[in-house]
C-alpha cells in the first residue's frame, strides 16, 4: 500500500486488521487486566492478561486482536499460553500469556514497552483469531478428521515465530494422555543467543526442554544459534539439545520430515520471511502442501 507526499510515494506498512482481514475470528470482545510483566531478554517481554470474564476458548496458535488504550489501532500478538490457561478449569484464574518483541515502528508494541510501572494493572480488550492451528483445521489426507493419522509433528521456529509452535506444544504437553495420537515430535529452533549468554534467557527454550525432560512430550530438539562456542550437546532440564553452530536450514527440515511420504507427518512453519518462504518451497517438492502449515505475520 502506498501513498503520495510532495509527489512521491511512500510505502505504508498495513496494521493487524487489515493484513489479516479475511482471517477467522471471535465476534466477542473480552476484557483483561495486564498482571503481570516478566523480561525474558533484552528483545522480549513476557505479559500475562487476566481474564476479568470469561473462560474464553482458543486453539493452540491463534492470535489476539489487542485493542489499548489510547492507541487507535489494534496490535496482534500471539497468544503463548495453552488453551487451558484460559479455561474455567485451570487452577489459576484464567488468563492469556503474550510474548512481545521490542518494536517501537509498532504502536501497541510500544505501549507494551513502556515502563512496566506505567502500564501494570491497565485494562485491555482483546479478541481471539487466526486459523494457523494445532491440530490442523482440515484434514491431512482422505481421513474424516484432521487429526485422524497424525503421528509425527515437526516444528520450525526462527526468533519469535516460536511463540504460535510453543503454544501448540503446551497443548500436546497438557494432552499427553487424551491426545496420544503424537507420538514423536521434532522441535527445530533458529535463535539468536541473548547478550546475557545463558541458553535459558532464549525465549521459551526452558519451557520447551522442560516438555520434553519431564515425559510430556516425546521427540526431540535441534538449535540453531549462528556463530558461538557452544559445544554440540547440550543437556537442559533432562533433555539432550542439540545446539548447530549455524541457523536451521532446510537441510535439518528435510532430515527431520524424512522422505515426506509418511502422512502421519505434519510440519509447522514460523519465522521470519525469507527462512519461511525458502523452507516452504523446498518442502513442496516432497510433501503434500495440505501437511505443511505456516503463519506470515508481515
Amino acid at each position: 500500500m502506498t501513498s503520495s507526499e510532495d509527489g512521491k510515494k511512500v510505502a505504508r506498512r498495513e496494521g493487524h486488521l487489515e493484513r489479516t482481514a479475511d482471517e477467522p475470528r471471535d465476534a466477542d470482545l473480552h476484557e483483561v487486566q495486564l498482571e503481570r510483566i516478566e523480561q525474558v531478554n533484552e528483545r522480549v517481554r513476557l505479559f500475562r492478561l487476566r481474564l476479568l470474564s470469561g473462560p474464553v476458548k482458543f486453539l493452540p496458535g491463534q492470535w489476539l486482536d489487542t485493542y489499548i488504550p489510547g492507541v487507535p489501532k489494534a496490535g496482534g500478538f500471539t497468544i503463548t499460553s495453552a488453551p487451558s490457561s484460559s479455561s474455567s478449569s485451570s487452577s489459576e484464574s484464567p488468563y492469556f500469556e503474550l510474548a512481545v518483541q521490542e518494536s517501537p515502528e509498532n504502536e501497541p508494541a510500544a505501549w507494551l514497552w513502556r515502563p512496566v510501572g506505567e502500564i501494570l494493572g491497565e485494562r485491555l480488550r482483546v479478541r481471539v483469531g487466526g486459523r494457523f492451528v494445532f491440530p490442523p483445521l482440515a484434514p491431512l489426507a482422505k481421513k474424516n478428521d484432521a487429526s485422524d493419522g497424525l503421528k509425527r509433528v515437526v516444528f520450525v521456529a526462527g526468533g519469535v515465530g516460536v511463540n504460535p509452535l510453543v503454544s501448540m506444544l503446551s497443548y500436546i504437553a497438557d494432552n499427553e494422555q487424551t491426545t496420544p495420537f503424537v507420538d514423536d515430535v521434532v522441535f527445530l529452533y533458529a535463535s539468536k543467543v541473548p547478550r546475557s549468554g545463558n541458553f535459558s534467557d532464549i525465549l521459551f527454550l526452558d519451557r520447551i526442554t522442560r516438555f520434553f525432560g519431564e515425559g510430556k512430550v516425546k521427540g526431540r530438539v535441534k538449535l540453531g544459534i549462528g556463530t558461538d562456542s557452544a559445544g554440540a550437546m547440550r543437556d537442559m532440564n533432562g533433555t539432550r539439545v542439540e545446539v548447530q553452530r549455524r541457523r536451521i536450514t532446510s537441510a535439518d527440515v528435510a532430515e527431520a520430515v524424512g522422505d515426506g511420504r509418511d502422512p502421519g507427518t505434519v510440519v509447522y512453519v514460523c519465522g521470519p520471511r525469507v527462512m519461511t518462504d525458502e523452507l516452504v518451497e523446498r518442502l513442496a517438492k516432497f510433501v503434500d502442501p495440505r501437511r505443511v502449515l505456516t503463519e506470515k505475520w508481515w
